[in-house]
């Protein structure tokens, strides 16, 4: 990289962190973007960007001039069909995502999440399992206002040694331009509609999350459900989209080695939950004994335990004279002992390979888990009504799933921007009365017409929340759920969270 002229396509706080990188090693980049001056005047990270010197080109709707890029580096926010973009790469310059840029000067291993809805949860609870674990893990990426201490994924790689590791969240839009982004580690937690607007259906938006596995080899660790009906394990079916960044993958995946493939779910061969509690190899933990309670949650955990295993497992590889070697070393030995105490004179001598052993820090790391900020967070009780923030839910599905994780009647806030998301489930799920719904924000009428054109809208957050407080009893909830994207009213979803709970906290404290 050292030398070459950067064009970075989009500032935001993932362009400031490949700038701030690429000045480190020597490169000459340069940052554009549509926004002018006056638009990013106030901007914390335009500041910054001025601070440290990077060259700007501000309300630019121009062209790349292939005798003065030697890549372009593209931000996530920005369409992939963007004409600069489709333009670049027709006059052959390199054009790559955040992710790629990242892995590319990275010298530690990164374990990587993607998915639909849950991949903040069980990227933090991965971190929490490597930190219980003794190994040094810096949680990054598209992880966003979760309340722990996180960077950009480009920030990460810049400052971090071999002996640790990048535990990063990754979304679709940074899977965009991947060429060579190889993590050790890496799991789906699920692939529902999202963010259609951004692509020309749903086979697109599944196949680009699936580009996290394209180019897995025999040393990596891929973590998925059984039997999910999206999700592609590598080597398994596809879904036919592949998309013209894509082409050879399908290709690769015939004639690649393929990673170690971990199964999580009802039927997965690795970790499942089950009735008193979630078994994880070799390791049962009771829900009791778990800081958490929601169903959910217990399958979260069950996919970041897997995920920390494979880094262990790479690592121990890679390294036995690792901590990671002692503790693979440890659990391995004593399931060789228990497996040979229970075994009868007609039992043939135990095997591992089938019973496969997760060091019991990996599990510490799960009940060290504390909740994320702006995710099923609550934020208090008055007359046995709890109130619950759950700004982070952006789509449909996660509606559903947020009402069906709090078990109690529940008044759900929903609204803002609709991303072009089919909001019919949720009417058919809201079907038995059991909740009510209050619509709120820029889609309001169209959600309604969805859900069956029966329930209330209101103007603001403020205001369906008054309505909600106005019919709620002891022992049921009020949740902003939105499902939708903030941009109507707010800045991003963390200020519609911090706005929520401003306004709930003053009707608590009545």
């Amino acid at each position: 990289m050292t030398g070459k002229r950067i064009a970075i396509f989009g500032l935001g706080r993932s362009g400031l962190g490949v700038g701030k990188a690429a000045l480190h090693i020597g490169a000459m980049p340069r940052v554009y973007d549509r926004q002018s001056e006056e638009d990013l005047g106030s901007n914390e990270v335009y500041a910054q960007a001025r601070e440290v010197g990077l060259p700007l080109f501000l309300g630019w709707e121009g062209k790349f001039d292939r005798d003065e890029t030697d890549l372009i580096v593209s931000n996530p926010a920005v369409d992939m069909r963007h004409p600069a973009l489709v333009r670049a790469v027709d006059d052959g310059i390199e054009v790559i995502s955040e992710v790629e840029f990242a892995y590319r000067i990275s010298k530690a291993p990164i374990v990587a999440i993607t998915g639909t809805n849950g991949k903040s949860t069980t990227t933090v609870m991965t971190f929490l399992c490597l930190r219980a674990s003794g190994e040094q893990p810096i949680l990054c990426g598209n992880i966003y206002g979760s309340g722990y201490e996180e960077m950009t994924l480009t920030e990460a790689a810049l400052s971090a040694s071999p002996n640790q590791t990048l535990v990063a969240e990754v979304s679709s839009y940074q899977l965009e331009w991947a060429r060579q982004f190889k993590p050790v580690s890496a799991g789906i937690t699920n692939i529902w509609p999202d963010h259609l607007v951004r692509y020309t259906g749903f086979d697109e938006y599944a196949a680009t999350k699936q580009r996290i596995f394209d180019r897995m080899d025999e040393d990596g660790f891929a973590v998925v459900k059984a039997n999910d009906p999206v999700v592609v394990p590598p080597g398994g079916r596809t879904s036919g989209y592949v998309s013209r960044r894509g082409r050879g993958a399908v290709e690769r995946q015939s004639r690649t080695p393929r990673p170690t493939v971990l199964t999580f779910g009802a039927t997965g061969e690795h970790a499942r939950v089950e009735e008193t509690g979630i078994r994880i190899l070799n390791q049962f933990v009771k829900l009791e004994d778990l800081p958490f309670a929601e169903p959910h949650n217990y399958v979260n955990a069950c996919m970041a335990a897997l995920l920390a295993y494979g880094l262990l497992k790479h690592r121990a590889k890679a390294d036995p004279e690792s901590n990671a070697a002692r503790l693979i070393s440890d659990a391995e030995s004593k399931e060789l002992s228990r497996l040979r105490a229970a075994r009868s004179v007609y039992d043939g001598p135990p095997r591992l390979e089938t019973h496969l052993a997760l060091p019991s820090t990996v599990i510490d790391g799960l009940k060290a888990f504390k909740g994320l900020a702006h995710r099923m967070e609550l934020v208090g009780e008055r007359d046995g009504i709890r109130v619950i923030n759950n700004s982070m839910c952006t789509n449909p599905d996660a509606v559903i799933k947020s009402a069906q994780s709090v078990r109690d009647p529940a008044h759900l806030l929903i609204g803002g921007v609709n991303k072009g998301l089919d909001f019919r489930p949720v009417r058919h799920y809201l079907a038995n009365h059991r909740h009510r719904a209050y619509l709120f924000g820029k889609d309001a009428q169209e959600i309604d017409k969805m859900l069956g054109g029966e329930y209330p809208i209101f103007d603001t957050l403020n205001e369906a929340f008054d309505a909600a407080t106005g019919n709620a009893v002891g022992g049921e909830v009020i949740m902003l759920a939105p499902g939708c994207a903030s941009f109507d009213q707010f800045s991003d979803f963390r200020d519609r969270g911090n706005v929520f709970m401003a306004i709930a906290k003053e009707w608590l404290r009545r």
